[in-house]
């Protein structure tokens, strides 16, 4: 019987880090399944709220967003997300140890303020990019 508990631990915090991050209240306006990337960068690192995701994100860009994935097994909780480029508000840079990473709001009112890699600050639009 004991081998149940952990389907449901895995369920349990799957729910749990998606709730505590912001991705829960993010997918609500911002689920999609659908999005032709023309650029991918994966196994990135990122934080939403309080909740670092470590080399475990999927990140696509192209003229209209940035879609932000995480791999299936770990998805229950966390679906793709596509933020159009104008729902970015308050963007700054975060150079601590130089990782050239980028800090976001999304949405507003902000729904939830989040750290993205260099990745993604290299591939915004010029009109939004932090310099």
């Amino acid at each position: 019987m004991w081998f149940l508990l952990i389907p449901i631990a895995w369920l349990l915090v799957s729910f749990s880090l998606a709730r505590m991050s912001g991705w829960a209240q993010l997918s609500k306006r911002y689920a999609c399944r659908e999005f032709a990337a023309d650029e991918t960068g994966r196994f990135r690192t990122a934080t939403f709220g309080p909740i670092q995701y470590h080399s475990s994100l999927t990140f696509g860009v192209n003229n209209d967003g940035l879609q932000i994935a995480m791999p299936f097994l770990f998805r229950l909780g966390h679906p793709p997300l596509v933020v159009p480029w104008a729902e970015m508000h308050r963007i700054e840079l975060d150079n601590r140890l130089y990782s050239h990473r980028v800090k976001v709001s999304f949405g507003k009112p902000a729904i939830v303020r989040a750290t993205l890699p260099g990745w993604v600050r290299y591939r915004m639009p010029i009109e939004i990019r932090p310099h």
